[in-house]
């Protein structure tokens, strides 16, 4: 996590160059599949250690998908349901992978989870995200001066 969480909020290691030991993590080419893993293994950390520290890493993970991230670009399709396929240096790449789309939808079941109950710390996670519908469809804000 220490790699991956900064100021920016997340940032996975680039698919393009693999992490050494001692190195710095490469920069571009952030998937959606890596941010939904990482959301998956922190619910999973929260679930055991109940460390709030774990669900509000959650939360700005999720916002990468919602615009939080080093190009401050949604990556999450409001318009199709899918997902862009991730962020490169400069962009985001547009191609709507079937891999993208089922990363974000697992990164949101996951986070969902959280949303969805009576426990405190499900019910502040609950103000973070907020949803509104769309032609049918929901659609996910962030409130990020509070996440």
């Amino acid at each position: 996590m220490s790699q991956i969480f900064n100021e920016n909020g997340i940032e996975v290691i680039s698919n393009k160059d693999w992490l050494q030991k001692d190195e710095e993590a490469p920069k571009f080419g952030e998937q959606p599949i890596d941010v939904a893993y990482t959301i998956m293994t922190l619910s999973k950390f929260y679930d055991v250690f109940k460390d709030e520290e774990y669900r509000r890493k959650m939360v700005i993970a999720f916002n990468w998908f919602l615009g939080n991230n080093r190009l401050h670009q949604i990556i999450y399709n409001p318009c199709t349901g899918g997902c862009y396929d991730g962020l490169e240096e400069s962009n985001v790449n547009l191609n709507e992978g079937a891999e993208s789309t089922v990363s974000y939808l697992m990164a949101r079941m996951t986070i969902e989870k959280y949303t969805n109950s009576d426990i405190p710390a499900k019910a502040q996670l609950r103000n973070h995200i907020r949803v509104r519908h769309q032609q049918g469809k929901p659609i996910y804000s962030t409130d990020l001066k509070n996440g």
